[in-house]
């Protein structure tokens, strides 16, 4: 009885623990949304080259808030980045 007591305790404190891992890191949703905005931005500037200059001050706001908020996963692993980023979805 004793050991099926410590085998549940333990498999719920695994279960815990991983859930614990999963969970929604905000600022790291932010950095891949403003890394989408930069993508989308430097896509209608290679489209429209006609928009340059109005583009231009729009890209340079956007890779600044990108560097302040993505510099702290700056030499995350990329197998770390793609399990942070499915708990964005």
């Amino acid at each position: 009885m004793l050991k099926s007591k410590g085998l549940l305790f333990i498999s719920f404190s695994l279960f815990l623990f991983s859930c614990e891992n999963k969970k929604k890191d905000t600022q790291f949703c932010e950095c891949l949304e403003i890394s989408k905005q930069l993508n989308d931005k430097n896509q209608q500037l290679l489209t429209d080259p006609k928009k340059r200059d109005s583009l231009i001050g729009k890209l340079s706001q956007i890779i600044a808030e990108k560097r302040r908020i993505c510099k702290p996963y700056a030499n995350m692993p990329g197998d770390e980045m793609m399990d942070r980023g499915k708990a964005c979805e």
